[in-house]
């Protein structure tokens, strides 16, 4: 399952040594063709769509031409296509097309029901399939994603989403401002509950963090860390809650995309957030960009416990320094996990010159 769901108000690739270079995973895959007899359609499917819920000072003009481009890489395992649908059909409807250069979706080893090509490629010219013939899970898919795609830069989305209008202008706008390419960008999380997908409740503007077990939680109001915070500014977080986020492209390959050796899904998360502030980059959430995420009690595909631990220890070695017996104490049986090699992980650290755990906490 995803990270619990933020509180709403009561109101309704691998990088090693400096100098190397990057390694693409390497898979089974292929991309799926448009056919010619293949007609787009005309009409997107049906969404709901949310009710305006931004401070009007979010609501105005964006000049595209000083935006970068983008593409999103949406990778998919068992998900539904009332749910895939009406991601897609948000997206065209409330993104800047002028600026997006493909909608990547990575099936990711689903089986023929739960595939979904044909209905995805006749929604828009720019909706584009992948298929990994063989799982590889949700972290090595966005490894994967991200290397078939050759706009500047990336956002990482998930298909169980409604985009709010103008969601992605604030965020490549974030990125315009980082000329050294480091910054991270979030929208605001809202939520649309898991039993009620035409439901749609604002998030608060918390900020994420985590505990010595590695675990994500949202923490604070950030007006709580600072009393000169004013609404809707773009402010800090500690962590990323998740997989969705915006990052320019050079930037993810320079500081060593995810460790493709954690597998499937969890811990990849923490450990992004990790290296992004201790390596010399910045964690951002944007108010104005909004997007309801349904948060998942269960994921509708099988994670195996022992890879998620395994994936959680793998951070910890590389990331948690004096502090790793913190974890351990926590954590008592990841003692005895085999985390595999981290060797090329600290290698990737100590090349990018990146700051203690101490400086971080």
């Amino acid at each position: 399952p995803g990270p619990p769901a933020p509180a709403a108000p009561a109101a309704p690739a691998l990088r090693g040594a400096s100098g190397a270079s990057t390694t693409v995973l390497s898979v089974a895959g292929s991309d799926v063709e448009l056919r010619p007899d293949l007609r787009i359609s005309t009409e997107l499917p049906s969404f709901p769509t949310p009710r305006e819920v931004r401070h009007p000072s979010c609501i105005r003009d964006f000049d595209l031409q000083t935006l970068p481009r983008a593409s999103l890489v949406i990778p998919y395992l068992n998900e539904t296509w009332a749910q895939i649908s009406a991601t897609v059909a948000s997206l065209v409807a409330h993104s800047p097309l002028e600026v997006v250069d493909e909608i990547l979706f990575i099936d990711d080893g689903n089986a023929p029901e739960w595939q979904h090509h044909h209905e995805l490629l006749s929604l828009h010219p720019k909706v584009k399939v992948h298929r990994n013939e063989v799982r590889q899970g949700l972290i090595r898919a966005k490894v994967i994603g991200a290397a078939l795609i050759d706009s500047p830069v990336i956002i990482f989305m998930e298909p169980h989403c409604v985009v709010s209008r103008q969601w992605l202008e604030p965020l490549l706008e974030q990125l315009a401002l980082s000329k050294d390419h480091r910054t991270l960008v979030m929208p605001t999380l809202d939520i649309i509950p898991e039993n009620n997908f035409n439901q749609y409740l604002p998030a608060n503007h918390h900020i994420g963090g985590f505990d010595w077990t590695l675990t994500f939680g949202w923490k604070d109001l950030i007006e709580k860390r600072n009393s000169s915070y004013t609404y809707p500014d773009p402010y800090p977080t500690p962590a990323l809650s998740g997989g969705i986020f915006g990052i320019w492209k050079d930037n993810w390959e320079q500081m060593g995309t995810y460790d493709i050796n954690m597998t499937e899904w969890g811990g990849e998360h923490i450990e992004m957030s990790l290296r992004t502030w201790r390596c010399h980059g910045r964690i951002l959430v944007v108010p104005c960009s909004r997007m309801g995420h349904v948060f998942r009690a269960k994921n509708p595909y099988i994670v195996h416990v022992p890879e998620v631990m395994k994936n959680t220890k793998r951070a910890a070695l590389v990331w948690l320094d004096e502090h790793l017996e913190d974890y351990y104490k926590k954590v008592p049986y990841a003692r005895q996990i085999q985390a595999g090699d981290v060797s090329e992980r600290i290698k990737l650290k100590e090349s990018l010159e990146c700051e203690s755990m101490d400086w971080y906490m």
